[in-house]
C-alpha cells in the first residue's frame, strides 16, 4: 500500500528507510528509529489504520524469513518476535 502514485524508486526508498529504522530500533536506537513514530502520525493523517501500519513490520519479517530459508534459526525467530512485540507496543502507545 505504499503511495499508489509513487514510482518504484520512491517505494524502494521508503522500504529501505523502514528497514533502517527497524534495525536502529532493534539495536542502538541512535535516532533513526524515531522515524517510526513520525510515520505513525503521518499515516494517521493518510487514514491508514494503526493495525495495518503495525502489520507492515510483520510483512517485512516474513519476507526476511522467506529469503533466509533454512538459515532462519530459532534464535533469529525469537529476536524477530521480540522486535515485532516492541514495535507493536510503540504503535499502540503512540495511539494514546
Amino acid at each position: 500500500m505504499f503511495r499508489r502514485e509513487a514510482g518504484d524508486l520512491v517505494k524502494g526508498s521508503m522500504l529501505a528507510m523502514a528497514i533502517h529504522a527497524m534495525i536502529d530500533f532493534a539495536g542502538d536506537r541512535s535516532g533513526s528509529f524515531r522515524m517510526i513514530e513520525c510515520e505513525i502520525q503521518s499515516h494517521d493523517a493518510y487514514g491508514t489504520p494503526r493495525k495495518l501500519f503495525g502489520e507492515f513490520f510483520g510483512v517485512i519479517a516474513q519476507t526476511v524469513r522467506e529469503i533466509l530459508g533454512n538459515d532462519w534459526s530459532p534464535e533469529v525467530d525469537e529476536a524477530w518476535r521480540k522486535l515485532l512485540r516492541e514495535l507493536d507496543s510503540l504503535v499502540t502507545r503512540a495511539e494514546s
